[in-house]
């Protein structure tokens, strides 16, 4: 007699197999697409970015170059026809010729390099605007140029020494090369850039006419009619430029620059116009 076992062997366990599929081709090119949208929202949004933070930069360069050059010139322009309290005081506080050096106590020169300054320091119709050149003299409290080279104490104002010898002499101007407002200082072997992206420089004389030492008339350099002595007050304009093109198109536009109209190229610099009074207090 033959037995049936109810006991199932373990090696007749049954296993399933369940099959994989993969993304379609449809699929996997929406995911593509969604992709690209998500790349190019990205890229735009850094790119938007990128241009507003060099626009910031571009325009606080701008900003800076403006007030150092209002900065420098002021502070200088200032001096104008100081004399100190043991000279009498100067009949030429402004530049309008040559400068010369004088031998000072123990050889030294009191300009050392009178081939940096223009053939007429001060004068206007310039391309590039106006020039300014004034005189003071140096001592103990007065003794730098407008690039900051110090007279030497052996130039400086004495009883014993003439006062052509302590004179300091300063131009401002702006080179069109590459667009800088320089200074030529008797104190300084070559110019020196004060500011860059300076186009154009403008500047007013306040003349006193009737000696109450304030301004009557504001009147350019060509029609001062030798009235310097009698300038109590110079207004400064700047035309200062951007470093890079940053606008989104190019334009001409004109600039009021005191009373000088001024018209850029048509490019995409950013520009701005700054403007300052500076009253001479030895003038007053």
């Amino acid at each position: 007699m033959t037995l049936k076992s109810n006991i199932s062997s373990p090696f007749s366990i049954k296993i399933g197999v369940k099959s994989q599929s993969g993304l379609s081709l449809i699929e996997l090119l929406i995911a593509m697409l969604i992709g690209l949208f998500l790349l190019a929202g990205i890229t735009t949004s850094y790119i938007s970015s990128k241009k507003s933070s060099i626009q910031r930069d571009q325009f606080s360069l701008l900003e800076d170059n403006g007030r150092i050059a209002l900065e420098v010139m002021s502070k200088t322009i200032g001096h104008t026809g100081y004399a100190s309290n043991t000279a009498a005081p100067l009949q030429n506080k402004f530049v309008t010729g040559y400068i010369t050096s004088r031998t000072c106590a123990g050889g030294g020169e009191s300009v050392l390099n009178t081939g940096i300054f223009p053939s007429d320091p001060t004068a206007n119709d310039d391309i590039n605007g106006d020039r300014v050149g004034v005189v003071y003299l140096g001592d103990n409290d007065v003794f730098t140029d407008c690039s900051g080279g110090a007279l030497p104490a052996n130039c400086q104002i004495s009883p014993n020494l003439p006062t052509e010898t302590s004179r300091i002499f300063s131009a401002f101007f702006v080179n069109n090369t590459d667009r800088t407002l320089r200074c030529a200082g008797s104190r300084d072997s070559a110019q020196q850039i004060i500011a860059e992206g300076v186009e154009n420089l403008q500047l007013l004389y306040g003349v006193d006419v009737n000696g109450d030492k304030a301004v009557d008339r504001y009147v350019n350099a060509t029609n001062i009619n030798g009235l310097w002595n009698n300038v109590v007050s110079v207004q400064i304009g700047v035309l200062v430029r951007a470093l890079r093109e940053t606008k989104d198109k190019a334009e001409s536009i004109t600039y009021t620059l005191l009373d000088t109209a001024v018209t850029s190229p048509n490019d995409r610099y950013k520009r701005a116009v700054f403007t300052t009074t500076v009253n001479l207090r030895n003038s007053l």
